[in-house]
């Protein structure tokens, strides 16, 4: 493993400036394990309802368990603050009809979780990955959920995500003898607001991830 960042932090990279793009790839070779535990509670909530079609019993959970929590840290605070808001967020969210209306079944622990794009793993690791029977089909999808307020993605940003997706999807469609949907390959960006699937426009994006990944080898060592 040479080169290796994780997909939300590849987008993030895309967009950055230099200094930041060398912080981001310093985060990457030492990750930090105080970001790593954030807004675990509002994640698995918000997780859970995707996994039962949106059903929000799950994320009324999650709110009250988080409303119980006693935080004695600054830190504790602005993290049980800023989980209770994202789950309130959610709970606005329109789940696509075709997410919400179909049957899934859950794929736990699939033995690939990256991609390699110009010798760059990119780590996609969906938060939900799924398979579905539609107009007598299998297809599979995957859901990857960002939570940050203070970097929100815009729509392209997610359809970039939505586009990683899809693309690891592909590698192991094969294995759970499903065909890859692009519809059913989602970014959920919870302070956006949006659920977002991929693009049609693959080559454009394609392309733009290609020098993304090339960037992050060229400044990998002097990071």
């Amino acid at each position: 493993m040479e080169f290796f960042i994780s997909i939300n932090q590849f987008v993030d990279f895309s967009k950055g400036t230099e200094a930041t793009k060398k912080r981001i790839i310093r985060q990457q070779k030492e990750p930090n394990k105080f970001l790593i535990t954030l807004y675990q509670t509002s994640r698995a909530s918000i997780k859970k309802s995707i996994v039962n079609n949106g059903d929000l019993k799950p994320t009324i959970e999650g709110l009250e368990k988080l409303k119980s929590k006693i935080p004695i840290k600054p830190r504790q605070v602005l993290n049980k603050t800023i989980s209770i808001e994202a789950i309130q967020r959610y709970m606005k969210i329109k789940i696509p009809s075709i997410l919400k209306n179909h049957k899934i079944q859950i794929i736990k622990k699939p033995k690939v979780k990256s991609i390699f794009i110009e010798g760059v793993e990119i780590l996609i690791s969906p938060d939900v990955i799924f398979t579905m029977e539609y107009n007598g089909e299998k297809y599979i999808g995957g859901v990857k959920i960002h939570i940050s307020k203070r970097n929100i993605f815009s729509l392209k940003d997610s359809q970039k995500v939505a586009f990683l997706i899809e693309e690891y999807l592909k590698v192991i469609e094969k294995e759970y003898e499903a065909n890859v949907l692009p519809e059913l390959c989602f970014s959920l960006d919870v302070f956006d607001g949006r659920m977002i699937s991929s693009p049609n426009n693959k080559f454009l994006f394609l392309e733009e991830i290609k020098e993304t990944a090339r960037e992050v080898k060229s400044l990998w060592k002097i990071a």
